[in-house]
């Protein structure tokens, strides 16, 4: 299938791309000032520190999945997979890949998998709760 937006699509991929390079950069040069700034001991700022290297590292994480899903995205539009979802092989509307440039799945297959993931853990926790 043609989409009529795919070199603006393409275009809002890249910046996005670039967007997420520069967190990441960001995020690592912060991980190394925290690093130099744990050479001079001070306790009272331990668990600070801690707690913010984790959401550093969460962060880091989100941005670094999200940059596999959009240089996946632009090598399926060089190749000519881009717009078709992975579990029903349909053509992703073109609305959705305007707003979610990087979307991997319809909206009916992303809805079947939520409720997948929902009812995983609501399981998770009766199982819990029976301990």
């Amino acid at each position: 299938m043609k989409y009529k937006n795919l070199p603006e699509i393409k275009l809002k991929l890249e910046d996005i791309r670039a967007s997420l390079l520069g967190e990441i950069k960001k995020i690592r040069n912060t991980s190394k000032d925290d690093e130099f700034s744990q050479l001079i001991p001070d306790t009272t700022d331990d668990a600070s520190r801690s707690y913010s290297r984790q959401m550093l590292l969460n962060l880091g994480e989100q941005d670094r999945e999200k940059l596999i899903l959009v240089e996946e995205a632009l090598y399926q539009i060089e190749h000519g997979g881009y717009g078709v979802c992975k579990l029903c092989e349909a053509f992703i509307p073109e609305a959705r890949l305007t707003v979610v440039p990087f979307a991997q799945y319809c909206v009916s297959c992303l809805n079947e998998i939520e409720q997948d993931q929902k009812i995983n853990r609501s399981s998770g926790a009766d199982q819990l709760e029976s301990f």
